[in-house]
């Protein structure tokens, strides 16, 4: 009986540790995956000479059936003119990318910087004869590496966060009595669009 209480007590245990790990770690994973595919975008956008949109994807934005957040990269050739609400018109780089399930992008801005979450949706056009169509939150990148949208002078700011979707909409786990939330911050400058962390 006491050799049977003490393996549950070790189970329970590194269980307890192996849950404690999980939120952060699929946190750094989630921010990784997006500081990759904001590098990706740029360098893609020097390269090509083209603009580049990273499309964020939230359930309900494209006919999957998860909860969860998708990534997209997208180039385009020619931007529209500023004020415009018109299509762009896109090729789609690369399959989507899923973020892990407990991580959402989250809206909010942070220290003044403005969030691409919180911004206007655009709508890009793409496959063959540009039949399909998605209306995603986005970031875009110039030829020259820097950020063309959302508009403005200012640096953007990101926000990745433990949590899930609910109704298509980011619902970021909260802890404790005050109700804080575990999250990564990225911040991403306006000229030279490299995206680094700001929490610590």
């Amino acid at each position: 009986m006491v050799a049977v209480i003490a393996v549950l007590v070790i189970l329970m245990v590194a269980g307890i540790g192996l849950m404690n790990g999980s939120g952060p770690q699929s946190r750094k994973a989630g921010t990784d995956v997006l500081t990759g595919m904001i590098e990706q975008a740029r360098t893609a956008a020097i390269t090509s000479r083209c603009h580049v949109v990273l499309a964020v994807a939230e359930p309900g934005d494209l006919p999957s059936v998860d909860a969860r957040c998708r990534l997209g990269l997208f180039k385009v050739e020619s931007w529209p003119d500023p004020g415009t609400t018109e299509t762009i018109t896109g090729v789609l780089m690369s399959r989507w990318q899923t973020l892990e399930t407990g991580i959402a992008l989250t809206g909010g801005e942070v220290d003044g910087m403005e969030n691409p979450l919180d911004t206007k949706e655009l709508t890009i056009a793409y496959g063959a004869e540009k039949s399909l169509k998605v209306t995603v939150h986005a970031i875009a990148f110039n030829p020259h590496g820097g950020l063309q949208y959302p508009a403005g002078s200012n640096p953007i700011a990101m926000r990745v966060a433990e949590g899930s979707y609910r109704s298509g909409k980011a619902s970021p786990n909260r802890h404790g009595s005050s109700g804080t939330t575990t999250e990564n911050l990225l911040k991403i400058g306006r000229v030279t669009a490299r995206p680094y962390r700001i929490d610590g």
